[in-house]
């Protein structure tokens, strides 16, 4: 262990910056742009905010034991960077990293949308038919790897001290990727809160957090703040919902206080092999962490990482642990106690099910399996010419829809440009903005109208007989 590093306060003023165009509206504020540094985004907020709350949430990285874990948070998470400040010098909102590309996905229209955990809380052949998405099948090592993923961030959450609980864990909030290997990208860290020893809140007294519908814990009654509970919580619905590629809508039925069973139905596989024994240690673990009796019972994150390390070591797929700390940083982890059940109000029963239909594959692009997924390998007994696994392909897409939705974007970012240099024009104090602007315009038009009389050339010329 080392010591606590100082403390590190970023304030930056909004008026000096170069805010650019709205990305995203709810309840909170609004999320914009940053041009000058594309990485980050405001959030500015439409009530007051704590200013002496927000600093220290900006801190409380730089004041973590473990450079590791606050690696871990830097890797794993947009965690604030900044504390926004208006010309009064009070807090108006915060600078956000932004998510990086490889967190989305782009549909079979050509639009390209974050990839939340709401795309793999489905049957995947569902998701490929409504979207042309190639997702990884149910109980499959990415799935797996990416609870793990999250396990390991809330592990670094919950370490502190302080700790902190993130509090909506939910379908929106959490991005994935499998670029690099199962991925995750926690947003919306501003509703974090940090935790004292005895498990109270540090922060401001009536501060309201927000708790997704759905994703909410059945614990937390008469409109009280989720805890550091709420994330274990969380964390063991997200392994259903994502590893089962199902809802399980258990909510409704643990808020009448009663005891449930759920059945978590699993595909024939390797993975579900492993899992097929009602008394595994994951299964121990996702009954506790369900539970609504003992909140306080449910297992901390580090419990599941040592779990899913085991499950993906007896499947053979510890390559997926060690791209996870390779993105992450850090090394495998500390052997965790076992888990020994929560107050028993929870109960799953794994089952093996029908195989799940899937759509017809076709490739797209190179096989990425040497350098995207290196655990996946052809097994004994596979004849020559098996199809690659099906989180590699994806259902063949027409062309023309997606050079058209190239073509409209692309034009509706030249209509904003000569949109902005006028405005910017007509502005004293933007001015010369507006002639960098209109250089750059200039620029654009004569490169679109030496392509549009090329394009015109090479279909006029064969009819002309040139």
């Amino acid at each position: 262990m080392t010591a606590p590093a100082p403390s590190v306060v970023r304030t930056v003023r909004i008026d000096e910056m170069r805010v650019g165009e709205l990305l995203a509206e709810g309840g909170e504020g609004k999320v914009f742009t940053l041009p000058l540094q594309p990485h980050l985004v405001l959030k500015s907020y439409r009530r007051p905010a704590s200013r002496s709350f927000l600093e220290d949430l900006v801190a409380w990285p730089s004041t973590t034991r473990r450079a590791d874990l606050a690696g871990r948070v830097g890797a794993a998470a947009a965690w604030p960077a900044a504390v926004a400040l208006d010309r009064d010098a009070n807090a108006a909102g915060l600078l956000m990293p932004r998510a990086p590309r490889r967190f989305a996905l782009r549909h079979r229209d050509g639009t390209t949308r974050l990839a939340s955990l709401s795309y793999l809380t489905a049957d995947p052949a569902h998701r490929a038919m409504a979207y042309g998405l190639s997702l990884p099948p149910d109980v499959s090592p990415e799935r797996l790897g990416l609870v793990y993923a999250l396990a390991r961030l809330l592990h670094a959450f919950e370490v502190g001290p302080p700790s902190v609980g993130h509090g909506d864990l939910s379908t929106k909030n959490v991005l994935w990727s499998l670029q690099r290997g199962p991925e995750i990208f926690v947003i919306d860290c501003d509703n974090c809160e940090r935790f004292g020893a005895g498990g109270l809140p540090l922060g401001g007294a009536g501060r309201r957090r927000a708790m997704t519908p759905n994703w909410d814990d059945p614990a937390v009654k008469g409109g009280a703040n989720p805890t550091l509970a709420s994330d274990r919580y969380s964390l063991a619905l997200i392994f259903l919902r994502v590893v089962g590629a199902a809802n399980f809508p258990i909510q409704a039925r643990q808020r009448q206080d009663g005891a449930i069973t759920v059945d978590f139905a699993m595909s024939p596989g390797p993975v579900a092999s492993a899992l097929l024994d009602p008394d595994a240690a994951i299964w121990r673990l996702c009954s506790a962490g369900l539970g609504v009796a003992r909140p306080e019972a449910r297992p901390p994150a580090s419990a599941w990482v040592a779990a899913l390390e085991g499950v993906l070591d007896a499947v053979g797929a510890s390559e997926v642990i060690r791209s996870v700390c390779a993105v992450q940083g850090g090394d495998r982890s500390e052997p965790a106690p076992p888990c020994h059940g929560g107050a028993g109000d929870v109960s799953i029963r794994p089952v093996l099910g029908p195989p799940r239909p899937r759509p017809r594959w076709t490739m797209v692009g190179a096989d990425p399996t040497p350098a995207m997924m290196p655990w996946h390998r052809p097994g004994p007994g596979l004849p020559p010419g098996s199809p690659p696994p099906a989180s590699v392909v994806g259902p063949a897409r027409p062309l023309l829809p997606e050079v058209l939705a190239y073509i409209r974007r692309g034009f509706q970012w030249w209509v904003e440009l000569h949109r902005h240099t006028a405005s910017a024009l007509m502005s004293t104090g933007r001015r010369a903005d507006g002639l960098r602007s209109l250089v750059l315009c200039a620029f654009v038009d004569l490169l679109a109208a030496i392509v549009g009389l090329f394009s015109v050339a090479m279909i006029v010329a064969p009819v002309m007989g040139i």
